[in-house]
């Protein structure tokens, strides 16, 4: 199967926005300007579309990115984080 350059953009905004609520709210201008720099620095994790995979490299990689993508990037590797943490439980907080 031959991937040409409109088909691994589409597929990296895709793969960039889907799962976001912010992504149903209104378009993320730095996720979309973090396309092209994700198929320059990440396109083996660009051919597998994994969202997950190229969100990881282009995290290693953030030093790299514009300053828009940067923004972008450090508010996912957050979202990560903050998903990451384990949530305490209601016996814990003392809390119903």
């Amino acid at each position: 199967m031959i991937l040409t350059a409109r088909t691994l953009t589409a597929a990296l905004a895709g793969v960039l926005l889907a799962g976001t609520s912010t992504a149903l709210a209104a378009p993320d201008l730095g996720k979309q300007a973090c396309a092209q720099e994700a198929r320059r620095l990440c396109p083996k994790e660009m051919g597998s579309f994994s969202r997950k995979r190229v969100e990881a490299c282009m995290i290693v990689k953030i030093n790299q990115t514009s300053p828009i993508c940067h923004s972008a990037m450090l508010r996912i590797k957050a979202e990560r984080e903050a998903m990451a943490k384990p949530q305490p439980s209601a016996a814990a907080t003392g809390k119903p």
